[in-house]
């Protein structure tokens, strides 16, 4: 276990510590981009515990979803046969919320969202941030991001680019209220941990 702790957080490190080239064009830029961000989502898979109901079944896949205007590309090509916890790890792309909730006949695709590990959702839905986290709430569903205000919204984690840097932060309550344990070794790593006040009705 100590053996797979560190590796993670040597991999980790050079991510983070890892400039994004410059000077290769926007498109070049962004791909590179966002192949470290596919290899982030890997990673947080190693250090999040998802509740026994959600992982009771051994054969299942994990599954990340990926919701609205896919950045990603074929950045999860390098991971994406490698199994995570000896789970094989499959990748969802579903149409925005929008277009969803209007097609009727997409309805069941509603019900494949719910069943996501972890879902990442674009900055196409950005106004749509609130219903789709509520969407998941009660499905144990580690939400994911990249855009100001993810945290805020209720999202769990949200990456961030400092000075060409690839970063993250993580609202620890939220991940509570998903009843998702995130490791104190994936925390530490974290820019930034938010935990939100509890309202008058978790207080009570």
């Amino acid at each position: 276990m100590k053996n797979k702790i560190s590796k993670f957080i040597g991999l980790m490190t050079v991510l983070i510590a890892g400039t994004i080239t410059a000077g290769r064009g926007a498109e070049s830029e962004s791909s590179r981009e966002y192949q470290i961000k596919a290899a982030f989502l890997y990673n947080f898979i190693k250090f999040v515990d998802w509740p026994e109901e959600k992982t009771t079944d051994s054969n299942e896949p994990t599954i990340i979803g990926i919701i609205g205007k896919d950045p990603f590309g074929d950045a999860f090509e390098p991971v994406k046969d490698k199994p995570v916890k000896d789970r094989k790890i499959v990748i969802n792309r579903f149409k925005g919320l929008e277009e969803l909730k209007e097609s009727p006949e997409k309805h069941p695709q509603i019900e494949a969202i719910r069943k996501c590990h972890l879902l990442f959702i674009c900055r196409s839905e950005k106004q749509k941030f609130k219903e789709t986290i509520d969407l998941v709430k009660d499905r144990s569903v580690l939400t994911v991001a990249d855009s100001e205000g993810f945290l805020e919204s209720g999202g769990i984690i949200n990456f961030t680019m400092e000075e060409k840097k690839v970063c993250f932060e993580i609202n620890v309550t939220a991940a509570k209220r998903a009843k998702l344990e995130i490791r104190s070794q994936l925390l530490k790593l974290a820019k930034r941990i938010v935990e939100e006040k509890p309202s008058s009705e978790e207080k009570n």
